[in-house]
């Protein structure tokens, strides 16, 4: 069955009603939308233009539809979002992974290489969310292993099946519980600390993007009134963890010299260095500690 339209002409109803409800890319959405609902690349959705719309997936493309229209993200519509060449599942208790937050797996595989070289490592990692960041560790590294916080649950719940999905489970522990308190017992255990906590600040969060601030967690996002609670909290419980060797959190672009201070002020770290983003803002802070 078919709903009396052509594909051609279901796209151009989603870009008229996308830009009527607001949209500054109508045609990309709804293009991108399309292809997720039929499962069809680029060229093959070019080459069906002419072919009936089908009927079963009629009342999933209004909702869908309706759904962007409200604001609400594509990576949550469609349920997934690709982070450093794989793609993970994402729903509203995670954080939607960003591309600059690559740069920070990037950096610490680089780094934690350089350092151990084939060596069996430990990581923590403190903000699960989606487990991108400790999943992609756990693949580019195959002699890692990395425990990872979150607070949520939830968030935990999408970590876990995305660590399922790629075989990882053996090597990626989750851990329910606040910042690095759960990991006070094996602290000693970590060669590598790495983050990416919530660092917006109260002023920041009011001015956010609806569709960022109307949908993704603000547990995942609001780092207090100055965005830097957990830096300072974290900075202050690593300093007794006595085996770590490097320690790399993202940061937001107005960070770096103040989350550099507070690296600095673990004892034992030799070198400090913020580095930038795409767009050549701050957004990662790197410490090195000889031991």
């Amino acid at each position: 069955m078919h709903t009396g339209q052509t594909i051609r002409e279901a796209f151009a109803g989603a870009s008229s009603f996308l830009r009527e409800r607001g949209s500054d890319s109508p045609e990309f959405e709804a293009e991108l939308l399309l292809r997720r609902l039929l499962g069809l690349n680029r060229t093959q959705l070019f080459m069906k233009m002419i072919e009936p719309f089908p009927a079963d997936v009629a009342a999933q493309w209004s909702r869908w539809l309706e759904r962007r229209a409200e604001g609400e993200p594509i990576q949550y519509i469609v349920g997934d979002q690709e982070f450093y060449g794989r793609v993970y599942a994402v729903n509203p208790s995670v954080l939607i992974p960003r591309p600059e937050t690559e740069l920070l797996v990037e950096g610490v595989l680089q780094e934690g290489k350089r350092l151990f070289g084939y060596e069996e490592v430990r990581v923590a990692e403190v903000g699960t969310g989606s487990g991108c960041i400790s999943i992609s560790l756990a693949l580019e590294a195959p002699n890692w292993a990395v425990t990872t916080v979150d607070l949520s649950l939830e968030a935990l719940e999408v970590a876990r099946r995305n660590a399922a999905f790629y075989d990882v489970l053996e090597r990626v522990s989750f851990v329910q519980g606040n910042l690095v308190e759960p990991l006070i017992l094996q602290k000693d255990q970590f060669q590598i600390f790495v983050s990416n906590p919530p660092y917006i600040s109260s002023n920041e969060m009011l001015a956010l993007e609806k569709q960022v601030r109307a949908f993704e967690p603000h547990l995942a996002l609001h780092g207090g009134d100055d965005g830097l609670d957990p830096y300072r909290l974290l900075c202050r419980d690593l300093c007794s963890w006595a085996n770590l060797r490097l320690v790399a959190f993202e940061i937001g672009a107005s960070q770096g010299p103040e989350v550099e201070r507070l690296v600095q002020s673990i004892p034992g770290i030799s070198k400090t260095e913020i580095r930038q983003d795409y767009a050549g803002l701050d957004r990662m802070v790197f410490g090195w500690r000889q031991l």
